[in-house]
């Protein structure tokens, strides 16, 4: 080691370590900091997704807001520290009263910033930033109280595929993250629900529920969805069942051929029209197009 005994029995004291703290910057590990907790994000984005599309889960709401919220506050942490050269101070929570100094959980351990502020200290899109407010106020409700609403386990659904999209989005921007060997989608698994009911009525939710999607929709109503935009505060995925346009032709006596309805191929993979679509699209892309 290049030292005696007695200078090694010295460092590993407390009184030594107390006076001479480790560094807690990581800037020259192998393996940086914002990767592992990138890597964990995911995990936990995947999990909650895993558990949303269990056939049969008591619940499933409650669960999947709680840990897509983990999955973001998570990537919003490795965001700030690829921001700020892998200093993992910058998640610590600053004493108010003395500089440099920071502040501990009860068992001794730092604490690390919370969700809302990891919000503020970056730079997000309005429509991104709303759709996670939202989450937040749902995954609070699930752990301090109860979401026991088919409307509000509805919008859970909308909200959570739009902001599973942006997910997917940003990982890409900011860690140039490809997730698309993974299947980043929730999916209701049956054809009927019971929300789908004409004669149901919100007035026979709980306060706190009426609170929650009178909350919702006033966000929808401030952003509404844009078809350009990568970012949504809901987005609705639909189960019906249709008749299939891909048949096999029995007269081929080769090989087992399929026949495609080419207008309805054409319209499903061209979706934008010039003006409507392509055009605002470039503006926003291109100045002075």
């Amino acid at each position: 080691m290049g030292i005696s005994i007695n200078d090694y029995a010295l460092r590993v004291s407390s009184k030594y370590r107390h006076a001479n703290p480790v560094k807690h910057s990581t800037a020259n590990s192998t393996l940086k900091l914002s990767n592992t907790l990138l890597d964990k994000s995911v995990q936990a984005a995947l999990a909650a997704i895993e558990i949303y599309n269990k056939p049969d889960f008591g619940y499933r709401e409650e669960t999947f807001s709680i840990l897509l919220i983990n999955a973001w506050e998570v990537l919003l942490k490795a965001k700030i520290l690829k921001d700020n050269d892998e200093k993992i101070e910058s998640l610590y929570i600053a004493h108010k009263e003395n500089a440099g100094v920071f502040i501990k959980s009860k068992s001794g351990n730092y604490r690390t910033i919370t969700i809302g502020r990891a919000l503020s200290l970056i730079n997000l899109d309005e429509t991104l930033r709303a759709n996670l407010s939202i989450l937040v106020e749902l995954r609070d409700n699930a752990i301090h109280f109860r979401n026991e609403s088919p409307i509000l386990n509805t919008k859970l659904l909308e909200v959570g595929t739009a902001s599973l999209l942006s997910y997917l989005e940003m990982c890409k921007e900011w860690f140039q993250k490809d997730l698309s060997k993974y299947n980043f989608y929730v999916m209701p698994m049956s054809f009927f629900h019971p929300h789908e009911l004409k004669s149901y009525s919100v007035n026979k939710d709980s306060i706190q529920n009426q609170n929650l999607l009178r909350y919702i929709g006033k966000k929808e109503n401030s952003f509404p969805h844009d078809p350009i935009s990568q970012h949504s505060i809901s987005l609705r995925l639909e189960t019906k069942f249709v008749k299939s346009k891909m048949q096999i032709n029995p007269d081929d006596p080769d090989a087992i051929s399929v026949i495609v309805d080419e207008e309805d191929a054409f319209t499903k993979t061209y979706i934008w029209g010039c003006k409507e679509h392509l055009v605002p699209a470039l503006k926003k892309k291109i100045p002075r197009f």
